[in-house]
């Protein structure tokens, strides 16, 4: 026995089949549900076809249900029925408070939103567990289904079916650099003399900053590689070397920002698009809301002292949802 469905065996059909027997006519049915005599007779013939039987003996005026289709009738109204309530029962979920739900984030996003977005969505659930970590390996727990949203900057889920993706916020890579540097004309070649401070290959940050500086054909021999914003941060400052990081980064260790300027790329301009991730349909409106707040927490608070110390960055960022 085939575990599928024969195709033309569907709940439409079986529906349009239920109310053209209760009705007496394919007209009647017709009429009632706003389609053409013709339409109505061709949804029929096509179940006819998948269940190798005829419902109607159309020797007969007005049309009656052959053994199968009496069958049909009786039992294909519990199945039409059950379904109605199915899909009641699922619209309604999307309202409903979830049991557990389990977000993960990048470090640096993490330091911006985890607290926000608890004492804003809380209540939609029951449990949370607020992840931060290598955005990698967040990645491979996500496919795994240990997580069940991702706040993420890289794109690498994009092609992967059955996943919806809400849109926060875009931000440009920036360079940081001593505070010495304010007001000198930066060159990318003349940065390369000072020590360079990596960010994790193990992060899509870090991956994405090292294809951009491959593209631009840059050679950096003194480097450092940290898996954390405060750690590049504060090796910047103590070793007077430079790095590229973005905005959301920055705002996160607003403290270390006195001693460092924040430049624009002076070619090469690249940009990261932070987006909420999650498995279609599984939490209802949750994760639009998640992201639409998040943008909203992300556009003020730190991000907006940053904005005050540097104001070109401004212009640079483009946020999803209303201004908060």
């Amino acid at each position: 026995m085939s575990a599928r469905l024969t195709p033309g065996f569907d709940l439409n059909a079986v529906e349009v089949f239920i109310l053209t027997s209760e009705l007496g006519g394919m007209t009647q049915s017709a009429r009632h549900l706003g389609m053409t005599q013709s339409a109505v007779s061709q949804i029929i013939s096509k179940l006819e076809m998948a269940l190798n039987t005829r419902l109607f003996d159309r020797t007969m005026r007005p049309l009656a249900l052959t053994p199968a289709g009496k069958l049909l009738r009786r039992e294909g109204a519990e199945l039409v029925a059950a379904a109605r309530m199915l899909a009641r029962e699922v619209c309604e979920q999307s309202s409903q408070t979830a049991e557990c739900v389990v977000v993960a984030m990048a470090e640096s996003i993490a330091n911006h939103l985890t607290a926000p977005l608890l004492r804003a969505l809380g209540s939609r659930a029951q449990q949370w567990q607020m992840r931060s970590g290598i955005s990698l390996v967040q990645h491979r727990e996500f496919l795994a289904r240990s997580i069940d949203m991702l706040i993420t900057g890289s794109s690498q889920l994009e092609d992967v079916e059955e996943i919806e993706h809400h849109p926060i916020m875009e931000e440009p890579f920036v360079i940081v650099a001593p505070a010495a540097y304010a007001d000198m004309p930066v060159s990318i070649d003349a940065m390369t003399q000072l020590p360079f401070v990596r960010y994790s290959l193990l992060s899509a940050m870090g991956q994405r900053i090292e294809r951009q500086l491959a593209r631009m054909k840059l050679r950096i021999p003194n480097v450092i590689e940290v898996d954390s914003t405060h750690q590049q941060l504060s090796t910047v400052v103590a070793l007077e070397g430079w790095s590229i990081a973005t905005p959301l980064c920055l705002a996160s260790q607003i403290e270390l920002l006195p001693a460092l300027t924040v430049l624009p790329m002076p070619r090469g301009s690249f940009r990261r698009r932070i987006q909420l991730v999650a498995r279609k349909g599984e939490f209802g409106d949750l994760p639009r809301d998640m992201a639409l707040q998040a943008a909203a927490i992300l556009r003020g608070g730190k991000v907006d002292s940053l904005i005050r110390m540097f104001p070109w960055i401004e212009g640079a960022m483009a946020w999803e949802g209303p201004p908060s």
